[in-house]
Formats: structure tokens, C-alpha cells, sequence
């Protein structure tokens, strides 16, 4: 169909359906969320009216990734796409006009979803058969106990620390940690995948041993610890992914590293954060007793004033936890496509 022609079709239809548009939903399926009326979104928006956004543009062709929530630079190219092939200005932004336009579009048959998908299909998610493990780090009241830092070794170290407190909010680290670990088991589980989680509020008492045992027990995939970091210096900076060494975990150490270095990426590119280098630590008890390939997540500096806001951001929350959610899915998809040769 000629470009003019569409324009002329959307253009037409366009005003009529901005009055009476409530949701667009016209032709599409009936369990097809719904889209916003009357809201732009664009770059750096979060939530389940990205969700439903996304699912729009995939389902239709225009986006290829998964519905993570995050209004990324993939889902900007997306709606261009699908901004130029309604004839309306191209400016990545979903907003009322552009949704009326697609509104009209559904309603004339210029665009079709195609047939839906078996039940089978539909309920098996990308990540569906994984068990993944999240770690809120910390909790409410120390243990100044000693544990062995790993099997058959002699060295000891704190059961569970305190953890860090926000310079300019307050905040202790175990609350962060906790409220980033709730938004990821979310999107995790919206995706198919079994999730674990070591705490699901801060009146606990669980060593970093224990942790790691829990997460052994329950026979998981994988799993992630989410900490937030500190430091002498207010000015000093930054995000770093942490994973065990091969002195103390070898059995682990080729997957953990494939999994933190995805991490590394995902989390940079969901939240811009400054990445400091991906490390191997041989002192982490919960590195040391796991079975399973695992990597802690240092969100940032609690000590660094900038950084100790933005981690108390809901919508930066969001993005720490959209980071970690696409570091895992790359990690599966790795695994799933790599031999076993290629995980160095």
C-alpha cells in the first residue's frame, strides 16, 4: 500500500478515534493487555503499560525481544517502526496520536494479529523450567557469629553483616536489596521461570552459608545476590558484578563467569550505570558453599550522596531489576545455543 494512501487512511480515522478511544484493543486478541489512552511513553519508562506495549509490537512483528517493562533504545526503534508504517511522525514516542492512529489501523484490517497460539504455547514463557534464586542481601539484625567461609577450610568469617547505610537517606542496605529482589522475582515469573528467594521480608536469620544452602537444596539453575556497595570515599562511584574465584569454587567458576559477564552488560545498558570491572572474590561464604553458578550484583555506592538517591528511586529500582532480569535471559540463551567448550 503506498505511503500517502496510509497516511491519508490513519489521518482519517485518527480524530474519531481519539474521542472515543478508552483502550486500544480493537482487533486484537482478547487476552492482549490493553494499551493507555491518553499517556505518552518513551525512553526510560517502566511498568505494565511497557509490558503491554511491547507485546503489541511483538506480537504484530515490530519488536523481536521480551516484554521486560523497560521502554528501552529497542522499544524506541520499535515504535518508529510501526510509526512509519502508520503514516504519523516518527518520533519513538507512544503517545495518543500515534494510538489513535493504531487504533484505526486494527479497526480497517491494515494491521492484523495473527491466529493466537496454542495454550501449550502461550503458557510456556522463555523462561519456563528454570528454578532461579534471588538473594536480597542482608537483613534486620546482624549475626556476629563465625561460619566456615568454605567446605573443609578453616577460615572463618561473620555469618551476616550488616550491610551499608545510605549517606544522604538513611537507608539501610537490606531494604533496597529487598525491594530491587521483589520487582526482579516479578518479571521473572511473568516469564515462566520457578523463582527462590531467600527472604521476603528483613525479620530473618540466615547466614551467607545458609543461604547458599537453601539455594542448594532447592536444586536451582542459578541464582543472584543483590547488594549495594560502599566505600571511604564519597566520590568514589559505581555498579560492579562479583562471582566466585576457581581457587574455592572451580566446580562453578566457567558458568558464574558467563553469568556475571552478562550481568555486567544488561545492568550498564538497562541503567547507565558506571561499571567498575567484573571480579572473582575467594572471601564470599555464599560464593564458596554453592552448587549452583551464582553472581552478587553491587547496585551501587551507598556512601557516594548521588548514587544513595538514586537507589532509593522506585523507577531506578525498576531498571536495576530489568538489567538483572536481561542478564539472565542472556545467560540462558547462551547456554542453550553454546557448547560446552565455549563457556571460558
Amino acid at each position: 500500500m503506498p505511503f500517502p494512501f496510509r497516511r491519508a487512511l490513519a489521518l482519517c480515522c485518527m480524530f474519531a478515534a481519539l474521542l472515543s478511544l478508552c483502550s486500544v484493543s480493537f482487533a486484537a486478541p482478547e487476552d492482549m493487555p490493553s494499551l493507555p489512552a491518553g499517556e505518552i511513553l518513551s525512553v526510560g519508562d517502566f511498568g505494565d503499560d511497557v509490558i503491554s506495549l511491547q507485546l503489541h509490537l511483538r506480537a504484530l512483528g515490530f519488536y523481536g525481544e521480551e516484554a521486560a517493562g523497560l521502554f528501552d533504545r529497542k522499544t524506541h526503534d520499535a515504535v518508529i517502526a510501526l510509526q512509519q508504517f502508520l503514516g504519523v511522525k516518527a518520533d519513538g514516542a507512544f503517545g495518543p496520536i500515534t494510538a489513535a492512529a493504531y487504533a484505526a489501523a486494527l479497526e480497517t484490517g491494515l494491521l492484523v494479529f495473527p491466529e493466537p497460539e496454542t495454550e501449550e504455547t502461550e503458557a510456556a514463557g522463555p523462561l519456563s523450567g528454570y528454578v532461579i534464586g534471588i538473594d536480597p542481601g542482608h537483613q534486620l539484625i546482624p549475626d556476629a557469629g563465625l561460619e566456615e567461609i568454605a567446605p573443609n577450610v578453616e577460615r572463618t568469617k561473620q555469618r551476616q553483616s550488616p550491610g551499608g547505610t545510605g549517606i544522604k537517606t538513611g537507608t539501610r542496605e537490606h531494604r533496597i536489596n529487598l525491594m530491587v529482589a521483589e520487582k526482579l522475582r516479578d518479571l521473572l515469573s511473568a516469564q515462566g521461570a520457578s523463582v527462590i528467594m531467600t527472604r521476603q521480608n528483613a525479620d530473618v536469620s540466615l547466614s551467607n552459608k545458609e543461604r547458599a544452602l537453601m539455594m542448594n537444596e532447592a536444586g536451582v539453575d542459578v541464582w543472584v545476590r543483590l547488594h549495594c556497595d560502599s566505600a571511604s570515599s564519597a566520590r568514589e562511584n559505581g555498579a560492579r558484578v562479583l562471582i566466585p574465584s576457581r581457587t574455592y569454587n572451580a566446580a562453578v567458576y566457567r558458568e558464574s563467569f558467563l553469568l556475571g559477564s552478562c550481568l555486567q552488560q544488561s545492568f550498564a545498558d538497562a541503567t547507565g550505570a558506571s561499571m567498575m570491572p567484573l571480579r572473582a572474590l575467594m572471601d564470599q561464604t555464599g560464593f564458596n558453599w554453592s552448587a549452583s553458578p551464582v553472581a552478587a550484583i553491587e547496585m551501587g555506592m551507598l556512601s557516594n550522596p548521588q548514587e544513595d538517591i538514586r537507589l532509593n528511586r522506585d523507577s531506578y529500582q525498576n531498571s536495576c531489576a530489568a538489567g538483572i532480569f536481561n542478564g539472565l535471559v542472556a545467560y540462558f540463551e547462551l547456554l542453550e545455543t553454546a557448547d560446552e567448550g565455549d563457556i571460558s
